[in-house]
């Protein structure tokens, strides 16, 4: 665990480091054209085939300046830094926000190549662009009065032919909506296959993470509607899509407008209230995310105040004139960085006080950063201080791949749980069922002992009586249970299976010792098939039958009676019947032992040892005991499947 987060805080600070760099170069201001001109000798076009133009623009405040009437232009011109908004002049003149104005560089020494580019990226929000004095491309109407502007802000590259080595580009822009106008992100001219490499590139990075964000929050989305018992399990899953999705139609909106492709004819007011109602979304189901991975990160209190935060955002966008409400967007945009900033210094120390940390912690830090910078790097670019989004639309990928991953890492668990437990009811089942044989095996040894001393005292009481009568008989009748008892002793309780000789000797033992006792009272008849004598059966179902239907059956006569014990082949089944010609059997006698009922008080008579094999025959065989019984005798009956298993192994 703690080398889990040395690594983890090692990367962290490698990252942040890793930003802090790279923002230092990205905020930098690179100056190509210097008091309005480019001299592209001093350059390396010639490689790279594009260049930036960034620097200094003449610029002239509330007027547009046709491209012929410079050389008669007697005002002599301000410069501007572009990149960047208008607000400031390089001469320190301060300008309205909203406003129009012209912009002029001229770019000499241009290589002797006959087709060019240009990229007209973000200038708001209404603008012209001259090349040469020709009109080259119109985005919306740049007017001087917000009554006969038209917005229109989208990235567009136009492409044109010089025949000469100077080009002069003119841009009338025009700002009566937005929060403040200028040239936000570079002016790109190239060559033509230079300059379209290069925004081929750009268009397929977009493309790509807001490909990933989407295909995620689909993803999710669907799992969240098709799958019941994953929608109660991680409620984090629905606005987790939600909020990927927002991300990624909101990115699609910015930069390099893609959506805007599928949609030519939406203006750009309602781009604008698109675009922030789906930023405002974004963010209201991020702290619904952090809220649901562990609301000890963000209290359900806290959730309800920024809930009503955003949601007083996204009326105003609704129903306040876009010129309004825009100039509350600056404010939107600086508290949500301070309160994602705020949420993530708040996990940092957290984390770094607990002795352990959750893979819910790594998670959340990791997704609150990403979120904070795409916040940061969405303010820096929108008021020109930063010419791309480049770490908003990566960062937002690794918002959505990172809770991805987390709600992967909590499936596996709880399906290595799920495993877990399956294995661990198994083996309690297991144990379960051998406890219960353990026990089935105990009462019978029980009913045994209950068994053999009232048989043994009886049989000890006629030997002792044929001692004072007849030494031989009574000799005879010590040898027969001298041999009864020592297979009743070898019989032991936890064996399984007994061969049918065996068990057939034991009951003839038996029936020997009680015609000793009864003499002509007892007569047994066997009519038992050879072929059967090797195969198996369980002990102890055969002779508590015989033992009854003498016992319970035919001594209840005054002259006795006769058993005859059948054992035959019917049908691939062991057909075992135990008849007699006793007084039979009532219903109140039968009905314990066919309803399996285990109350001692009902365990009288021939009861208790037919109960018993009753049960151990269900239990083994998945049969039970028959009965034909009335006033002139009873039948009790049963059937064994065969199986070759039942054989004996020589």
């Amino acid at each position: 665990m703690k080398r889990i987060r040395i690594t983890f805080v090692t990367a962290i600070t490698v990252t942040l480091l890793v930003l802090i760099y790279y923002y230092s170069q990205a905020l930098q201001i690179t100056t190509h054209v210097q008091k309005g001109t480019l001299d592209l000798a001093e350059t390396n076009f010639l490689h790279d085939e594009v260049i930036a133009l960034d620097g200094e623009w003449e610029f002239y405040w509330n007027q547009f300046v046709d491209p012929e009437s410079f050389t008669a232009l007697s005002q002599q011109a301000s410069y501007i830094q572009v990149p960047g908004n208008w607000l400031m002049d390089l001469d320190g003149n301060e300008h309205m926000a909203k406003g129009f104005a012209t912009y002029r560089a001229v770019i000499h020494n241009i290589p002797d190549h006959k087709y060019f580019a240009l990229k007209k990226a973000n200038i708001r929000n209404a603008s012209r662009v001259y090349v040469n004095g020709e009109l080259l491309l119109e985005d919306g109407r740049a007017s001087m009065t917000l009554k006969n502007s038209v917005a229109g802000n989208s990235s567009t590259v136009v492409y044109f032919e010089l025949e000469e080595r100077t080009a002069e580009i003119v841009i009338h822009a025009a700002n009566h909506e937005y929060i403040v106008g200028g040239i936000a992100k570079p002016m790109l001219f190239g060559t033509q296959e230079g300059l379209s490499l290069l925004q081929n590139r750009k268009l397929m990075f977009e493309f790509a993470m807001i490909l990933i964000v989407m295909v995620l929050g689909f993803l999710y989305l669907l799992l969240w509607l098709g799958n019941k018992h994953y929608r109660k399990k991680e409620p984090v899953t629905l606005p987790l899509a939600l909020s990927c999705l927002f991300f990624g139609i909101m990115n699609g909106i910015y930069s390099e407008r893609i959506f805007a492709q599928f949609i030519p004819g939406m203006t750009l007011e309602h781009t604008f209230r698109f675009g922030h109602l789906m930023s405002a979304c974004s963010v209201i189901t991020v702290w619904v995310v952090i809220h649901k991975v562990n609301p000890a990160f963000l209290s359900r209190r806290s959730l309800y105040l920024l809930l009503v935060y955003y949601g007083i955002f996204m009326l105003l966008v609704l129903i306040v004139p876009v010129q309004i409400y825009t100039g509350t967007f600056t404010f939107y945009i600086l508290t949500t960085v301070l309160l994602f900033f705020t949420a993530w210094v708040r996990v940092v120390i957290q984390y770094v006080r607990s002795r352990s940390s959750s893979p819910e912690h790594r998670t959340l830090l990791i997704c609150i950063c990403s979120v904070f910078l795409y916040w940061l790097d969405m303010i820096l670019f929108s008021v020109g201080i930063k010419s791309d989004m480049f770490i908003s639309f990566l960062t937002v990928s690794v918002y959505s791949i990172a809770l991805a991953a987390l709600l992967l890492v909590r499936y596996a668990n709880s399906y290595k749980r799920n495993e877990e437990l399956s294995i661990q009811l198994i083996q309690t089942h297991t144990t379960l069922d051998q406890t219960t044989k353990e026990a089935q095996r105990n009462e019978l040894a029980f009913l045994q002992a209950q068994i053999k001393p009232h048989f043994l005292f009886n049989t000890l009481s006629s030997i002792i009586s044929l001692c004072y009568t007849n030494g031989e008989r009574a000799g005879r009748l010590l040898s027969d249970l001298s041999n009864y008892l020592k297979r009743s002793f070898q019989v032991d309780v936890n064996t399984d299976y007994v061969t049918l000789r065996n068990e057939l000797d034991w009951i003839k033992v038996f029936v020997d010792i009680e015609k000793a006792r009864f003499e002509d009272r007892i007569q047994v008849d066997f009519d038992v098939d050879e072929d059967l004598m090797h195969l198996q059966i369980i002990p102890l179902v055969i002779e508590p039958l015989v033992e009854n239907a003498i016992r319970h059956g035919i001594l209840k006569n005054k002259h006795g009676g006769k058993v005859k014990l059948i054992i035959q082949k019917r049908d691939n089944s062991m057909f075992i019947s135990v008849k007699d010609n006793g007084k039979g059997m009532a219903a109140e006698q039968l009905a314990p032992i066919r309803q399996g009922n285990k109350d001692p008080a009902d365990r009288t008579g021939n009861g208790i040892s037919l109960l018993n094999v009753n049960a151990r025959l269900k239990q083994m065989y998945g049969v039970q005991l028959q009965f034909n019984t009335n006033g002139q005798g009873t039948e009790v009956y049963f059937s064994i499947p065969l199986h070759r298993e039942q054989e004996v192994m020589s």
